[in-house]
């Protein structure tokens, strides 16, 4: 009976040893794994951080890119309506250049006649290649003077900005062979109009550089 009772006994503690040990075997490897989950959690928080910062940084790329693509097209609205109007300015400028040599078809007859004549062969005014140019950077300066030669008789095929903007009187280029048809333009000219021989190559026999 005592031994029965004994070996019941050791039976018993050797249970109790075994379940506590099995109980922390399992409550440390709760707790590893609770670490682990818990640095995993932590690693995953950081790499969305790092997720959000570039998102962030790619809407800000996204954004300066729409803002620079808007800027440019504004940039290009305003040339291509900056030609257009270009272009009517210029439809309207010779369209008045057109009036000029209608309603001044009498005048100019006037004005040839009783002109001194020219030593040597005579040049047609009409046929004469002439261009006007602005000598002081302002195209209006050479406008004005297209509109005189025109009622004077003469055909200006070109005008424009000049290569300087520091002439002080009216200077007449002229090609070789057309010194005489310069010095007639000048005298009617008036003024201190002045005459030069061309020194480069040019497609025009007069080129008349204007000041106000």
């Amino acid at each position: 009976m005592y031994t029965r009772a004994l070996y019941i006994f050791t039976l018993v503690f050797c249970l109790v040893i075994s379940g506590c040990s099995t109980l922390g075997f399992f409550d440390k490897s709760s707790k590893d794994d609770l670490e682990r989950s818990k640095a995993s959690i932590a690693h995953l928080n950081d790499q969305l951080v790092d997720l959000n910062k570039e998102l962030n940084t790619l809407k800000k790329e996204v954004q300066q890119l729409k803002e620079e693509a808007q800027k440019e097209e504004e940039e290009e609205e305003a040339e291509m309506e900056e030609d257009s109007l270009t272009g009517q300015t210029g439809t309207v400028a010779e369209k008045q250049i057109q009036e000029e040599v209608i309603e001044n078809k009498t005048e100019k007859k006037k004005t040839t006649e009783g002109q001194p004549a020219i030593e040597g062969k005579e040049i047609d005014i009409k046929t004469l290649k002439v261009k006007v140019l602005s000598g002081n950077g302002k195209l209006s300066s050479a406008r004005e003077m297209s509109k005189k030669l025109i009622r004077m008789g003469y055909k200006v095929s070109d005008i424009e900005l000049g290569p300087r903007k520091d002439f002080t009187v009216n200077t007449i280029y002229f090609a070789s062979d057309y010194q005489k048809v310069a010095r007639q333009l000048a005298a009617r000219l008036g003024g201190k109009t002045v005459c030069k021989p061309l020194t480069w190559n040019s497609i025009f026999n007069i080129i008349v550089v204007a000041v106000p």
